[in-house]
């Protein structure tokens, strides 16, 4: 797992990356013309929500000799026209603050692109987050104390729009309660269907449920948790299937059992909800080539944060400071702290 640290502006952050790539062999994977097609509509989309991104996906692009628009294209297409992971989110209140949790699960070979950056952007929150690509982020805790993670659903359809990748980042960016991550969720033109999982340090939880046509709100005071299907009634109609082959429900089933069985939940609770085998929760299907890539835990009342880059049966969860460290060398302290 790569471990990028990015700071200053979007253009700035662009051309750092990009070059750092550019210089150790980066290949830009193939982008196809309906890739091209389906990025070109909802570039736009893209530029009118997030038009920060848009200038670091422009100097990105240019440190890697790739067009803008292939860039892009890339990016707002994964999870609309390739495989998307199967994951498991969990958070809780606790007596020692809020909890959260996520494992993300996809096909094993790409481990090797996946990286867990700080990024310091000028003027916004400071945050680490994971991913499997780069620019786009899948989880994430920032300074002022909100997590936020998604799951992918298998939706009935598709469309022109923002995808979850720049959805979490603007919200990890811009966001310090889960009502204002809320809000942006439900009124984004999303491209397709996804559970994201929102928690802040005040002990505020929610799942938004969302397709390209519809959404709804689970909240609760106590614990809340997803995999990759919709709860929610007024969505079920929305989903074609549930992936019986990623164990879905029996994930759920296995967290929504262990978190109910703990009288005080801690740390190494979660950790161990996390990495169950028995129940699913850390997938490992051989047949597939499938499994857990990385595993985070952490508190958001503490800014700690532990991280496991595998499955976390089979490795250890190892403490990421960084958030605290340029919290600390930088004396910033939101007022609301």
């Amino acid at each position: 797992m790569y471990h990028p640290r990015l700071k200053g502006s979007y253009t700035e952050m662009g051309k750092k990356y990009g070059a750092l790539l550019h210089k150790n062999g980066f290949i830009f994977p193939n982008v196809s013309d309906d890739q091209i097609e389906f990025g070109r509509n909802s570039y736009s989309i893209l530029k009118d929500f997030y038009p920060d991104v848009c200038e670091e996906i422009q100097a990105f692009s240019e440190e890697v000799k790739v067009s803008e628009i292939e860039v892009a294209a890339f990016l707002l297409s994964i999870g609309v026209m390739s495989n998307v992971g199967q994951c498991s989110i969990l958070a809780a209140n606790t007596k020692n603050g809020v909890i959260f949790g996520r494992n993300y699960d996809f096909l094993l070979r790409f481990k090797k692109f996946t990286e867990s950056s700080l990024i310091c952007p000028d003027n916004k929150l400071a945050y680490v987050s994971q991913s499997d690509v780069f620019i786009g982020r899948e989880d994430g805790i920032n300074e002022a104390g909100l997590a936020i993670a998604m799951t992918t659903v298998i939706g009935k359809e598709k469309k022109y729009g923002v995808n979850f990748y720049f959805i979490v980042r603007y919200i990890l960016e811009h966001c310090q309660t889960t009502a204002e991550a809320i809000d942006i969720i439900t009124n984004v033109d999303t491209s397709q269907s996804n559970n994201f999982l929102i928690a802040d340090k005040s002990g505020s939880l929610a799942v938004v449920e969302k397709s390209p046509r519809k959404y709804a709100v689970r909240k609760s005071e106590d614990m809340i948790f997803c995999t990759n299907h919709f709860l929610s009634e007024t969505m079920k109609d929305e989903q074609t299937e549930k992936p019986g082959w990623s164990k879905t429900e029996e994930r759920l089933k296995t967290i929504d059992f262990k978190l109910s069985s703990c009288r005080e939940l801690s740390i190494d609770d979660v950790k161990d909800i996390l990495c169950d085998t028995d129940g699913c929760v850390c997938l490992n299907l051989k047949k597939e080539n499938f499994g857990t890539l990385w595993s985070i835990v952490s508190n958001l009342n503490t800014l700690d944060l532990w991280r496991c880059e595998g499955l976390p049966k089979a490795q250890k969860y190892k403490e990421d400071t960084r958030l605290n460290w340029w919290l600390s060398k930088h004396k910033k302290v939101l007022q609301n702290h």
